[in-house]
């Protein structure tokens, strides 16, 4: 398995069968990324203290899902994908974009971006240079025989926690309802492309204090993870 998404597909592959091994795993990296490497950012960024984000963060400016990709299609046989790190929009710098996420943006990256053009995720702008960026990938996914191989995991953000109380936000996060809404075209998008989505149940999509990383409307509870990996095993 390969994964294109964010702790969402990630978390989820820890409730599958051990018989499901992760060859590589592509997180921080919106689809407007992807080929298009945002010049002079990379050895001006400071190294993070966590390998992974460091290792994720220069991954997303060089744009480099499909490289990935291409090394490894021979041993993939599921590309499991989310669009949660999509939320943050992207950067325009140069003739290139860089993923707007917390790790880039407190990390060296607000300062390396000055000035540049910041593309929200939900505005006109920002799905239809994603449209177009997915459907790029879509088509390299075709060419390399991937493209059934693909699943998309389409899990509404949590406006509630298991026990039925409301979710709190900090108010620079857009609020889970808004997001549903806003993300509701993406999914239909990818749908239009052939493209397999494994939609959660609005009933299970419920965050949960237990969680190892804390509440949040993309950490869901077990029941969640379990229906999804047991949708995965299926498909």
């Amino acid at each position: 398995m390969l994964i294109h998404g964010s702790c969402v597909s990630r978390d989820t592959f820890e409730f599958l069968p051990a018989s499901y091994r992760l060859v590589n795993y592509v997180a921080r990296q919106s689809a407007i990324s992807v080929g298009n490497s945002a010049p002079g950012i990379s050895d001006r960024l400071p190294r993070l203290s966590s390998p992974f984000q460091d290792r994720m963060i220069r991954g997303d400016i060089r744009g480099d899902l499909l490289e990935r990709i291409r090394a490894l299609a021979e041993e993939v046989d599921l590309v499991l994908v989310d669009l949660v790190d999509e939320r943050g929009g992207v950067v325009a710098i140069g003739d290139g974009y860089a993923t707007r996420l917390a790790e880039f943006w407190s990390n060296g990256g607000k300062e390396l971006a000055k000035g540049a053009e910041h593309i929200a995720f939900g505005t006109q702008r920002h799905f239809s240079l994603w449209a177009g960026a997915f459907d790029r990938i879509v088509s390299e996914l075709e060419s390399l025989g991937l493209l059934a191989k693909v699943l998309v995991l389409s899990t509404p953000w949590a406006e509630k926690l298991e026990d039925g109380s409301p979710l709190g936000v900090p108010e620079w996060m857009t609020a889970p309802k808004v997001a549903n809404e806003e993300y509701a075209r993406y999914f239909d998008h990818l749908e239009s492309r052939g493209l397999r989505l494994l939609r959660l149940p609005d009933r299970l999509a419920l965050s949960s204090t237990e969680h190892r990383w804390g509440p949040s409307p993309f950490h869901y509870t077990d029941a969640a993870y379990e229906w999804l990996a047991q949708g995965i095993s299926r498909a």
